[in-house]
């Protein structure tokens, strides 16, 4: 078991989903008369998810939708952004979980047993309030045995499978206990979630060892089957069919042949020749040209005012070799960020589309307009504009101890943040679109990983088209805002990592953002579709400072695309399956580290590759699915790869 995952049994709503009444009855007593009584009789109903839920609240699975490897020797599972949705409702009355995994082989599919189609709730309907079956257009067929209070037109997935099919793979009502339970685990190292409850998922397990071939996972509603799972009601004459709903589904391959396991795809992407800078493949025999795509370059198609289309450099922030400062103080409008090649007459509009992309966002960002309107309205000096938006600042952590007072300031709080958001989101690129990122497909193929040196000159130049909708004049001054927000921006940058971390901001350090060298990656992979919630750490030559975040930025950009950016150069990267998702299953021999063969000694003798999970829990002596989860969860998997800047 790892250390640093803590399991939880299960959650208990105070209310399951239901109707319910609440009576009140309320005595008066008056000297002298007889006592009054007082009713209130008031029906309510808890709601929750019964026939879908929203896609985000699937967090991740496996094996992997579309997934081909080795998955004799494990139990699939989902993992649920909500820990207490599969207790919401319940199919009897002992807590047991409501949803379950049903394994179906591509087998069960081409004998006629399984049959997946979407419908209504009117498809549901029983034959009458005492009888839960229907009629079918061949034979009779079971529904769930609860009452259906929503319009019978709302849409429902459906899945009809034979009633000896469902015994067979369905868990018991012994087993539902131990297949589901709640993972606490440290999200800091991961992408930023949006969840209830910070780092809590609940996780379902099958009962069914995949067999080889084609595989498909359903999620299934128990609501209304409490006695089919028990197997003690008499199911009426010539109903050999049952109708369950399913919420979701995935399919995979169980073959051995396969690679796709977090370790196959990381040693894939480990020994890819192409984990380094960002640049076009291939040389063009021409030494200018293949220089320039070494260090990044693009050419891309431009047209000058009044003259003849011809192309142009063009590179992103993310560059393959480090950069040096540019001696240009100030880049006050587009064209001034203009590079010519005075021996090639061409142009390298990097900076330039830089300077005008960040007018562009700032002019868009309504937040950002007001902000600036609030310093800039009566004063057009930069240095006094830097100043002011540094008071601002600490205005804005006074707050939290209770300095400010009156309407204005609290008003200018709310301003305020959204100013220094707004900023601090700019210089971690958070705006700018993926193709001033990667401007072309091929700086960035299928499973790759390339790592980049952050350019400081391009990030200059975004906030400098940014402030240029405030700041107009071109005064000496000017100079003092570059400057004068250094300091403050660091702080900001800073303190906006440490808070999507769920940490305090403190501020105890010198570091200045955009003095100090960054670099990061990007990571193309079906690791990232594959594992959401994939956990990195990195090693840096940045000073360490326990006040200074490591990783500035960590997030999806893109459909499959990992950006990291770290604070110094990165020297490795650690990826970390995530704990949420850590595997069920057996050794390569069938048994469990504590020498209970499972599959010689615990498959149901009809069933091929579904376990008796209760009699396993029993020879486990697991109280609960917690102890149970810490007994079947299979070690991490992880791995590094070293950056070599040089190369």
């Amino acid at each position: 078991m790892a250390t640093d995952i803590t399991f939880y049994d299960n959650y208990e709503a105070a209310l399951p989903a239901g109707s319910y009444r609440m009576v009140l009855q309320q005595t008066v007593n008056l000297q002298g008369e007889a006592a009054r009584h007082y009713y209130r009789d008031q029906k309510f109903a808890v709601l929750a998810p019964r026939y879908a839920f929203d896609a985000d609240e699937i967090q991740a699975f496996f094996p992997p939708g579309g997934g081909v490897a080795d998955y004799r020797n494990i139990l699939p599972h989902l993992v649920l952004a909500t820990r207490n949705l599969p207790w919401e409702r319940r199919p009897g009355d002992a807590g047991e979980p409501w949803l379950a995994l049903l394994v179906v082989s591509e087998q069960d599919v081409v004998d006629g047993r399984v049959v997946f189609k979407t419908g209504t709730v009117a498809d549901l309907a029983p034959r009458s309030k005492t009888e839960w079956w229907r009629a079918n257009e061949v034979e009779p067929i079971l529904v769930p045995k609860f009452e259906r209070d929503e319009d019978p037109n709302t849409p429902v997935r459906l899945l009809d499978l034979n009633l000896d099919t469902f015994r067979k793979l369905c868990p018991s009502r012994k087993d539902l206990p131990f297949l589901a339970h709640i993972r606490k685990v440290d999200i800091a190292n991961k992408v930023p979630l949006e969840m209830v409850a910070d780092g809590e998922f609940s996780v379902l397990v099958a009962n069914r060892f995949p067999p080889l071939g084609a595989n498909t996972v359903y999620l299934i509603s128990l609501e209304g089957w409490k006695d089919v799972l028990d197997a003690s009601t008499t199911i009426p004459p010539g109903v050999a069919r049952v109708r369950l709903i399913t919420l979701g589904n995935w399919n995979f391959v169980n073959d051995p042949n396969g690679h796709d396991t977090f370790g196959g795809l990381m040693q894939q992407l480990k020994n890819n020749s192409t984990v380094f800078g960002i640049t076009l493949p291939g040389t063009s025999g021409e030494e200018y040209v293949d220089n320039a795509l070494k260090r990044g370059y693009v050419p891309l198609d431009y047209k000058p005012v009044d003259s003849t289309p011809t192309f142009a450099w063009y590179r992103g922030p993310l560059s393959p070799l480090p950069r040096k400062r540019l001696t240009q103080t100030i880049f006050e409008r587009a064209d001034a960020a203009m590079i010519f090649d005075t021996g090639k007459g061409i142009l390298d509009l990097s900076y330039a589309s830089a300077w005008e992309l960040g007018r562009l966002l700032a002019l868009s960002s309504p937040a950002f307009v007001k902000g600036l309107r609030l310093f800039v309205e009566r004063r057009q000096n930069a240095a006094e504009f830097a100043r002011e938006i540094e008071e601002f600042l600490k205005l804005h952590r006074s707050s939290f101890e209770d300095d400010i007072s009156g309407d204005k300031g609290l008003e200018q709080v709310s301003i305020t943040d959204e100013l220094v958001q707004w900023i601090a989101r700019l210089v971690l690129l958070y705006p700018v679109p993926f193709h001033y990122l990667v401007p072309h497909q091929s700086l960035l193929p299928s499973e790759s990983l390339r790592f980049f040196h952050l350019d400081d000159n391009w990030v200059d130049a975004l906030i400098d088209g940014a402030f240029s909708i405030a700041v107009r004049d071109v005064v000496k001054e000017r100079q003092a805002l570059r400057t004068d927000l250094q300091s403050t921006l660091s702080k900001i940058v800073y303190q906006h990592r440490l808070r999507l971390q769920g940490k305090n901001p403190t501020w105890d350090a010198d570091d200045r953002y955009m003095s100090i060298p960054k670099s990061g990656f990007l990571l193309r992979s079906r690791i990232v579709t594959g594992w959401p919630g994939v956990e990195l750490t990195a090693k840096t030559n940045a000073r360490p400072d326990p006040n200074l975040p490591q990783i500035l930025r960590f997030d999806q950009i893109s459909d499959g695309v990992l950006f990291c950016l770290a604070r110094g150069l990165i020297e490795d990267v650690t990826f970390r399956e995530p704990r949420e998702g850590l595997t069920f299953g057996v050794g390569s021999d069938g048994k469990l580290a504590a020498s209970v063969d499972v599959k010689n000694d615990l498959i149901r003798s009809e069933s091929p590759g579904v376990v008796e999970i209760a009699k396993l829990g029993g020879q486990l002596s697991s109280s609960g699915s917690a102890e149970f989860g810490t007994q079947m969860i299979r070690q991490a998997e992880e791995q590094s790869i070293k950056w070599f800047p040089g190369s």
